[in-house]
């Protein structure tokens, strides 16, 4: 097929942005020429992949839902949304509770604060600056087309500020992890991807891939949904205030002989799988190693008990490379674990201690992938459900980090294994990531954006 035309694919998808503000705003359209307008004034602005495009200026990305898709009147010349709805499977649907592991506070009836669903959103345009003039400005241009458009924003805040992530002490996450260390290799170029990435085919729409069946795969809304992207938009509520109290109650039944912050930050690695200067557990057990804090080349075939890194250490359960998977599971992914691309950014200001200061605080996520099923909600189930590899003693045993209490079955307890056979294990008793919300969008390319805008003249 050629090399991926980076001009006709939005740069959201191609790489994670390194400025350190971003904006989300959220949009329902109420009529599909109005909408239109809206998508056609900013499309000059929207940003692609185009290396020559990138730099320090101010990124603007575009991603529409499927009920967005509809009020745009995107299918209307394609028999409309029954052929569409058997194209895009899942996409379709609202984001899927029971995969997500979505009960309790994280569940749908709680999100966005209570002021709207995710079937209301039909657009959110994706906002990356270098500092506050350019979020200033890039979000009065954006507003002024959404007044003009008569578009209804969707506010989650009570001071009405869109969703804003901006990144903290030098992109580290609010649990103090380091950020952006590991991100699955592309070959964005290939059919047969070389050196050992992933195909391109695993996240852009209308390539092959060997991993998974991809949706639409028949024109036209396979011609339509081409170098575009499903993305599963995501605001995470993190809990910084019982996660320290977590480390520091446990941190000494783990660790006994070591001075207590010593402990919380031998816990805190075993829980993420990472020192949180972004070592690897599994190359550096013992001790946080600045000179291997970027390491991503290695594995867990030497570790098939937890000694170095625990079987259900957060990023073993997301990406656990050699270790094997059921027979089921087998199956399923001939060709190894699913991956996602993520880009992210924290939300909310820094909370040092175990006061909760009432302040919303987490992150703000966007997972891209070609097949929500097999990509996205599977390593969702697997995060809160360690049953698709039997390395692990507890099958429903959860990830430490983002596990969900009030799944039914699952179970709160992280054991860690020691190298003399014996093993600790801690109850997590609150959840330390709860869900603020959940939107299934499709980042289109280029091309599918000025269809959608001008019908007539695309």
């Amino acid at each position: 097929m050629g090399p991926l035309i980076r001009d006709n694919v939005q740069s959201l998808l191609l790489g994670a942005s390194l400025h350190p503000i971003t904006r989300h705003l959220l949009f329902q359209v109420k009529t599909k020429e109005t909408g239109r307008q809206f998508l056609s004034d900013l499309l000059p602005s929207v940003s692609s992949g185009d290396p020559a495009a990138l730099g320090t200026a101010p990124l603007l990305n575009i991603s529409l839902s499927w009920n967005g898709l509809l009020a745009l009147g995107a299918f209307d010349a394609m028999g409309g949304e029954a052929a569409a709805a058997d194209a895009f499977y899942l996409f379709n649907q609202p984001p899927l509770a029971e995969s997500l592991r979505a009960f309790g506070a994280s569940a749908p009836a709680n999100w966005w604060n209570k002021r709207f669903e995710s079937t209301d959103i039909h657009i959110i345009v994706h906002v990356s600056v270098s500092d506050e003039d350019d979020l200033r400005d890039v979000t009065t241009r954006v507003s002024a087309a959404a007044q003009r458009a008569e578009l209804r924003e969707l506010v989650t805040s009570a001071n009405g500020e869109p969703i804003t992530g901006r990144a903290v002490d030098g992109f580290r996450l609010h649990f103090g992890y380091r950020d952006g260390i590991s991100h699955a290799p592309v070959d964005w170029d290939h059919d047969v991807p070389t050196g050992g990435a992933l195909p391109r085919g695993d996240f852009v729409l209308g390539y092959p891939s060997p991993n998974y069946s991809t949706y639409p795969d028949k024109p036209p809304f396979s011609d339509f949904a081409r170098d575009g992207s499903l993305m599963a938009f995501m605001v995470l509520y993190q809990d910084v205030a019982g996660f320290n109290r977590f480390l520091r109650e446990n941190a000494p039944k783990l660790a006994p002989t070591l001075p207590q912050a010593d402990a919380e930050e031998y816990l805190a690695a075993k829980m993420m799988g990472r020192w949180r200067d972004g070592t690897p557990l599994a190359i550096s057990p013992e001790r946080a190693d600045g000179t291997e804090a970027l390491r991503d080349d290695f594995g867990y075939a030497d570790d098939p008990h937890g000694i170095k890194c625990p079987l259900a250490a957060h990023i073993r359960v997301a990406n656990a490379r050699d270790q094997p998977l059921n027979s089921v599971n087998q199956r399923l992914f001939p060709g190894g674990y699913p991956r996602i691309l993520r880009r992210g950014m924290p939300y909310g200001p820094l909370l040092t201690g175990e006061q909760d200061d009432g302040v919303d605080r987490g992150l703000v996520g966007m997972f891209l992938c070609a097949n929500l099923n097999k990509q996205f909600y599977t390593i969702m189930r697997w995060l809160g459900r360690t049953d698709f590899s039997p390395v692990f003693p507890d099958q429903v045993g959860q990830d430490p980090l983002l596990g969900n209490g009030s799944f039914p079955g699952a179970s709160s307890d992280f054991s860690i294994a020691s190298a003399d056979g014996t093993s600790t294990t801690l109850t997590r008793v609150t959840d330390f990531v709860r869900i603020r919300g959940v939107a299934l969008q499709l980042l289109p390319s280029l091309a599918a954006l000025r269809k959608v805008a001008a019908p007539g003249q695309a």
